[in-house]
């Protein structure tokens, strides 16, 4: 790759980065490097790289789009033990269930009788979600219950 475009893709994506609290579009964007001097082509270029899609609505490369980590209501935080909280945040930080799986989870967790411990999460998660999900994927979602990163094969 040129430079240049190295250079446009970099404030591309400082710009996206800096632009939390406002909506960044590509179209806005293509004004404002437009207004830096860049050419035409460079842009275009480099558009075509951070938005592969080529939509407005596409996540560039290399930000996350995930979800934020969901508070427990009192009620479910003081019935699920340190350690299971512990394995449910684990769960969710590596991306192995899917915000709407994860509140399936909870509503589960939550139609148990006492407290809910790792036993209880770990039979949950074998009954209802490793149904679902290949032997791998099962694996490591079990493995990253118990406390260890995941391993994809």
């Amino acid at each position: 790759m040129k430079s240049s475009l190295l250079e446009v893709i970099d404030m591309v994506l400082e710009r996206l980065e800096g632009a939390v609290q406002t909506a960044e579009n590509e179209s806005s964007i293509r004004v404002w490097l437009a207004g830096q001097g860049y050419s035409r082509r460079d842009i275009d270029a480099a558009m075509r790289i951070v938005f592969p899609q080529g939509g407005e609505a596409a996540a560039p490369r290399g930000i996350s789009t995930a979800a934020p980590m969901r508070q427990l209501a009192q009620y479910e935080f003081s019935r699920i033990t340190p350690e299971a909280r512990s394995a449910l945040a684990r769960l969710d930080m590596h991306g192995l269930v899917e915000p709407r799986e994860r509140e399936f989870l909870i509503e589960r967790l939550m139609q148990m009788e006492g407290d809910i411990d790792l036993d209880t999460l770990d039979f949950v998660l074998s009954t209802v979600f490793c149904t679902t999900r290949n032997a791998e994927s099962q694996s490591t979602l079990l493995s990253t219950m118990e406390g260890y990163g995941p391993t994809m094969h």
